[in-house]
């Protein structure tokens, strides 16, 4: 019996040893798996057909979140409006943090068109998401960077008007209607609080006398929509949730995360039908590397 139960391992260690089989660890992408919120600051393509809103008006959050979930699931994007507007997803399975590039999200910027979106990520705390935590960015110590920023907007009386805002600086101004997006209204209706609350980044907007364009410059790295040198790959941005710091501007050291939010992060405004400057999101993921046996 003993030189049966030895011969029997043998056979299964060679026949172990001479499978045909290969395991590889490859890195994939993966999508976000749904949209919790969908909250953004009145803007030129809100409520507007060009940017999919559909004919009867939108008037629950559940509504927007399904309105920019299936925009999203078929790569088209979803404007964020002007200053403040935020989008949140949530993941499958919880991100780990890498020390590498975790994340991803997929802009429209190209060269002269970049309008930055703030990056945040939380992790799952009774089913919702926890303390938010932003994403380092080149311009997070740039003196004219607003870490403690607040606007709120106020409806027009008529339809047709310009979205007028103040800010807790002391600061006025307002999001203009565009003739080539005519819609009544650029405000969310079902949007129940008018404020919005983050980082503010620098102006990136200036006129080139040359082209008689205006300009929307792109910040270095660590922000969406951003046609970035550094980390840009493609019509992605990618980030790291090594980035993250607290509310004093500290690492945060998130061993994971399972939420994440892009919020425009740039008030201001360009003429010549330009408009605001309002981030806008085709696609959100993560990568992940598997094991693959092939």
């Amino acid at each position: 019996m003993p030189h049966e139960k030895n011969a029997l391992l043998f056979a299964l260690l060679f026949a172990a040893c001479n499978t045909s089989e290969e395991v590889s660890t490859v890195e994939i992408e993966e999508p976000v798996s749904g949209i919790c919120e969908y909250t953004p600051a009145p803007g030129q393509f809100i409520n507007s057909s060009d940017a999919g809103f559909p004919d009867t008006p939108i008037r629950t959050a559940e509504e927007a979140a399904d309105y920019a979930e299936q925009r999203l699931g078929q790569n088209l994007y979803v404007s964020l409006g002007g200053w403040g507007g935020y989008l949140v997803a949530e993941f499958a399975e919880p991100v780990p943090n890498t020390g590498g590039y975790d994340l991803y999200v997929i802009g429209n910027h190209f060269n002269g068109s970049s309008e930055p979106g703030i990056v945040w990520v939380a992790q799952k705390e009774d089913g919702a998401p926890g303390t938010w935590y932003q994403l380092r960015g080149s311009e997070y110590d740039n003196a004219e960077t607003l870490l403690d920023y607040e606007v709120t907007y106020t409806s027009p009386t008529e339809a047709g008007g310009a979205v007028a805002w103040s800010d807790n600086r002391g600061c006025t101004g307002t999001i203009d209607c565009i003739g080539v997006h005519p819609q009544p209204s650029y405000v969310p209706a079902w949007v129940t609080s008018l404020t919005y609350r983050g980082t503010r980044l620098r102006d990136n907007v200036y006129y080139d006398e040359d082209s008689g364009k205006y300009i929307m410059q792109p910040f270095s790295w660590g922000y969406a929509d951003n046609y970035s040198t550094i980390d840009r790959l493609g019509m992605k941005n990618r980030f790291r949730i090594a980035d993250a710091v607290d509310e004093r501007g500290e690492a945060a050291h998130l061993e994971q995360i399972d939420y994440i939010k892009v919020q425009t992060g740039v008030n201001a405004k360009a003429g010549n039908n330009v408009g605001e400057i309002s981030t806008e999101v085709c696609g959100i993921g993560c990568y992940r590397t598997v094991t693959r046996t092939e």
